[in-house]
């Protein structure tokens, strides 16, 4: 006959084969002790029959393996002589809940994840420091694209994006109005007419996703569905603007990007397109606006990119949006409310991203290129003929810098020889003029009162 001892703490189940009774201790047909004994050992003393708080917790009426008692479980030898010494383990921690396999927390208890490289970035925002406060959306400096020689080649890049006429607002932004639109802003993917809703100083407002896409001058095409975990097509487009980097989309940097005109886009999408965008690492939303800038591909959204990312959390950068939807809706603004410190990404700001040197002047700039197996190189800028997105490939590799930069140390070298041998040849002759090459026959009468014939009478 087979009867099983269930504990509920330890949740274990044993099935024990013996000669078990049915009645309590002293009826005909209890067991004898040395029997039942031999399955069930407690710490202190051996199994009584009320000594189980398992066992007798069905009114004596069950007998079985004990399968705990303060966590202790052992099984004795047959001979009831002796019994076998248990080995002092202590399993009392098996029946705790067990903690995860890494103190590190998981990715849904954290808004903002942390960057796995803080030491070559640049600095990010800690979920902390999403405190609400807006920041005024980001303009390119022209002075800084210009003497660093990638202003032909971020302009292609806007033109291309259709991000013109929204690159050109440059109007002031204000506190308030950016805060509440924000903070408020929903996005709602209806499958045949997907919205948007927000606040304008509290007036509750909702859009369609076209309606948005005009206000802000985007061209409202493109799958407007949630992009994928590492789409094929932006995972090649990331490893082909970085040199092949073999980490994934949601681990890479924009500071990987080789190109200093991609790099220079890159910064300025997150600080000013993407409203709420961390502003050091790269993800899809990056890759979908830097696809159609590469590539001319319109394959997603970008209206619906801009308002995915609004209705997130993170840092926010939507002045220029909620400036022009407000102008869109001729929506008053708020004579009260506190206009926004411009910003630009000037040398001081790419500095900051590490984009430049430290000592790097708006005349003087040198270039921090970082490769993919860490290592980093500092380049003079411009450099033309090794930066441009119009070349075949759209990121550089280690080689190709130190043979580009051989080449020009060699050109630089050999035309400072040519200036130092150059020399001023004219000779000045007594009496002659300024002929540079004078001939011991003059034809010339330029010599003082010599002349080259007579007098005619």
């Amino acid at each position: 006959m087979r009867q099983v001892c269930v504990s509920a703490d330890a949740a274990w189940t044993h099935k024990v084969s013996a000669h078990v009774s049915t009645g309590p201790p002293g009826s005909e047909s209890a067991p004898r002790a040395p029997l039942w004994s031999r399955f069930c050992v407690a710490p202190q003393a051996r199994h009584q029959w009320r000594g189980c708080l398992f066992c007798a917790r069905t009114g004596g009426r069950r007998l079985g393996f004990c399968a705990a008692f303060n966590g202790i479980v052992s099984r004795t030898r047959p001979d009831t002589s002796k019994t076998e010494e248990m080995k002092k383990f202590n399993f009392g921690e098996l029946f705790k809940k067990g903690t995860t396999s890494t103190g590190r927390p998981s990715r849904a208890a954290t808004r903002l994840r942390r960057s796995y490289n803080e030491d070559i970035i640049a600095p990010s925002f800690a979920p902390e420091e999403d405190n609400g406060a807006p920041n005024a959306s980001s303009f390119p400096c022209y002075d800084f694209l210009r003497n660093a020689g990638i202003l032909e080649d971020f302009s292609t890049l806007v033109n291309r994006a259709g991000l013109t006429t929204y690159v050109g607002d440059e109007r002031e932004q204000y506190y308030m109005l950016t805060k509440i639109f924000v903070e408020s802003f929903k996005f709602h993917n209806k499958q045949y007419e997907p919205t948007v809703a927000f606040k304008i100083y509290g007036n509750p407002v909702t859009m369609g996703l076209e309606d948005f896409c005009r206000a802000l001058d985007i061209a409202p095409v493109g799958t407007a569905g949630r992009i994928d975990n590492n789409p094929r097509d932006l995972l090649e487009l990331y490893r082909g603007i970085t040199d092949d980097d073999c980490r994934t989309i949601q681990r890479g940097k924009i500071r990987n990007i080789p190109l200093p005109a991609i790099k220079y886009f890159a910064y300025y999408i997150a600080t000013s397109i993407l409203g709420r965008e961390n502003t050091s690492n790269i993800s899809s939303y990056h890759l979908a606006f830097l696809n159609i800038a590469l590539t001319g591909r319109t394959s997603y959204h970008l209206g619906s990119l801009i308002a995915r990312r609004l209705s997130n959390k993170g840092p926010i950068f939507g002045g220029t949006i909620a400036l022009r939807v407000l102008t869109y809706l001729r929506l008053p603004l708020d004579p009260n409310d506190v206009p926004l410190a411009p910003r630009k990404l000037d040398i001081a700001a790419m500095k900051s991203h590490h984009f430049v040197t430290a000592d790097s002047t708006v005349d003087n700039m040198v270039y921090r290129m970082l490769f993919s197996d860490g290592d980093e190189k500092e380049i003079p800028l411009p450099q033309p003929g090794l930066f441009s997105i119009d070349s075949q490939s759209w990121s550089c590799t280690k080689e190709e810098v130190d043979e580009h930069m051989k080449i020009q140390d060699f050109h630089q070298q050999h035309d400072s020889e040519d200036a130092e041998a150059s020399h001023d040849y004219t000779v000045t002759y007594p009496g002659a003029s300024s002929s540079t090459y004078p001939e011991y026959d003059p034809s010339s009468s330029y010599y003082g009162d010599i002349t080259s014939w007579d007098r005619w009478d």
